[in-house]
């Protein structure tokens, strides 16, 4: 198991309330979520920009 990184990051407030939203009823609010919503979107743009 890896440790997690914390990390400090300032984005629109219109992006980021948009994510919320989408990310919130994805993830239904459970402990940690936004961090899990943080963590699957970076993978995804990972796995785009490697192709």
């Amino acid at each position: 198991m890896t440790k997690n990184k914390r990390v400090t990051i300032s984005i629109n407030n219109d992006i980021d309330l948009h994510f919320r939203k989408i990310a919130s009823n994805k993830m239904l609010f459970r402990s940690g979520w936004y961090s899990r919503a943080i963590e699957e979107a970076m993978l995804l743009w990972i796995e785009k920009e490697d192709k």
